[in-house]
């Protein structure tokens, strides 16, 4: 079903319809505020922030957008104002992003691998690649949202696998 069809459930303050958006769209919101704060359990409350302005703003939503890309918005959005507010200049903890990871099947050594490779990405390419990955979106998507040309998320999403399988054939090089 898509995130469209649940805007009624949630004017209507039905529980059902916001634990199915939270369900379908809690890691691409968490893709998109990490980087930003660069900090998981002010992530975390940026999330917390993001949801209760989805459902007070709810009545803004206009049908002719996707809703994802309102929704991500608001994230964004709200993870600037709390990076503002915060001053601070946060850097990844790789043990903290697992949250992202969890929902792909794979083992732990696998999740510590990838986390690894992300964090050697800057912000940008961190944002483009976790939404990308992560949040399941389109590069067009993707784009509209950062409000860059899809040129520039398509270049940048390949040189950040390009960086990525590098560091990881010097890893298996000296291995």
């Amino acid at each position: 079903m898509k995130l469209e069809n649940y805007v009624k459930g949630l004017k209507q303050k039905d529980n059902q319809a916001f634990e199915a958006v939270y369900h379908e769209t809690k890691h691409a919101v968490f893709a998109m505020v990490l980087p930003i704060v660069r900090d998981r359990s002010l992530a975390e409350d940026v999330m917390q922030d993001t949801y209760i302005k989805m459902i007070e703003n709810i009545y803004s939503y206009n049908k002719k957008y996707k809703f994802i890309n309102w929704l991500l918005t608001i994230a964004k959005n709200t993870a600037l104002d709390m990076y503002r507010k915060n001053e601070k200049s946060f850097s990844i903890d790789i043990q903290e992003a697992d949250d992202l990871f969890i929902s792909k099947e794979s083992g732990v050594e696998s999740q510590l691998e990838a986390e690894y490779y992300l964090s050697v990405l800057n912000k940008e390419e961190q944002q483009i690649v976790l939404l990308k990955v992560f949040g399941d979106m389109k590069h067009k998507d993707i784009a509209k949202l950062l409000n860059k040309p899809i040129g520039t998320v398509t270049w940048t999403y390949s040189e950040a696998i390009k960086k990525m399988r590098s560091l990881k054939e010097e890893d298996r090089d000296e291995r």
